[in-house]
């Protein structure tokens, strides 16, 4: 056994195990693919250490978070926090359209709770597995000061883990967790693809409409100004054009759509929950459960949403605010089209 095994490994040496896990974990895969996450091991480890690190403060964030919920409780925040977020959609919700159809899919089809309680279930899973991993990592079986797994090769720790992971996690809780994600998965996406096509098929039937007249008129004077071996392009290009038009006004239409569906649905909720809210301080005399003035205001403030969205949109400083839910649509919107 060399020397520098016998040290406790520094970071530069956690790193090249980490890429030899990678890489005896790549045996596994299709043939095709292992050349290319070989290469890839070095981002792969280092977005691992970078989500080692957030870890913790993940951890404390949770904490915190927890810690002020309990402490606001007395002032009922399971009213006033619906209201809030049912008054920045009346005012953003047009730019994720994706998001929140998703958000609504998880609650119109049950699955919200018993997802979320899935996602807990596995991350109390995955810390089990983790703490006992560390504590793996320090076993010395034969008792010769070096840990058991500094002295084996990276197929052997790799499969050493997995053992490690089956012989610790509770199966029971990751089936069922692994239903509820599925599940609500599926929902999500039966419900995104609709929309999602309606709002293709718009475009390709608008772009088919277009293309004739379109094709009529702009093949005389594209002919004129276009050398005679390219007019074979002409025909395609008008086409493409057309397409490209018919799909750009249906995803502005479907934009004006979310937005105006945004409006009225985080209107209603922001007007209810706040009026509930009131109601409890005795600020407001009436019950918002047996009273249409809620409702009157909710299209209110779901019209005065509506023209800030279509007029005005989001500010740059706020932008930046909503820059974690815009990566979020961008993500739903990659995983859509990738389905």
């Amino acid at each position: 056994m060399s020397e520098g095994l016998r040290q406790r490994p520094g970071k530069g040496d956690e790193d090249k195990r980490r890429e030899e896990l990678i890489k005896a974990a790549s045996q596994s895969a299709p043939e095709i693919a292992r050349p290319y996450i070989a290469k890839a091991a070095p981002l792969i480890v280092t977005v691992w250490n970078g989500v080692e690190a957030c870890i913790p403060f993940v951890l404390l964030a949770k904490a915190k978070l927890e810690e002020l919920w309990e402490l606001a409780q007395p002032y009922h925040p399971d009213d006033l926090m619906p209201a809030l977020f049912g008054l920045a959609m009346v005012f953003f919700g047009g730019d994720f359209p994706l998001l929140i159809a998703t958000m609504v899919a998880f609650k119109e089809t049950g699955t919200w709770k018993s997802c979320g309680r899935a996602m807990l279930d596995i991350w109390d899973e995955a810390k089990s597995v983790i703490e006992e991993s560390k504590v793996d990592d320090n076993v010395d079986a034969d008792g010769n000061g070096v840990p058991d797994v500094q002295q084996v090769s990276a197929q052997q720790v790799l499969h050493r883990k997995l053992a490690l992971a089956a012989k610790t996690v509770n199966p029971q809780k990751v089936t069922s967790a692994m239903v509820a994600f599925s599940s609500g998965g599926l929902a999500v996406a039966a419900s995104l693809k609709l929309t999602f096509a309606r709002t293709l098929s718009l475009g390709a039937s608008l772009g088919s409409t277009l293309a004739k007249p379109a094709e009529r008129h702009l093949t005389p004077v594209l002919k004129k100004s276009i050398d005679k071996e390219y007019h074979q392009w002409i025909k395609p290009l008008i086409a493409y054009g057309c397409k490209l038009v018919g799909m750009t006004f249906a995803f502005w239409l479907q934009r004006i759509i979310s937005a105006v569906h945004s409006a009225i649905q985080g209107g209603q909720m922001f007007s209810t929950n706040i009026c509930r809210y009131l109601n409890k301080y005795k600020v407001i005399a009436f019950d918002p459960d047996t009273s249409n003035l809620d409702e009157m205001a909710g299209y209110v403030f779901a019209f005065l949403g509506l023209y800030f969205q279509l007029f005005y949109g989001t500010p740059l400083v706020l932008s930046l605010v909503l820059l974690p839910l815009t990566l979020c649509e961008w993500g739903i919107k990659i995983a859509l089209s990738w389905m």
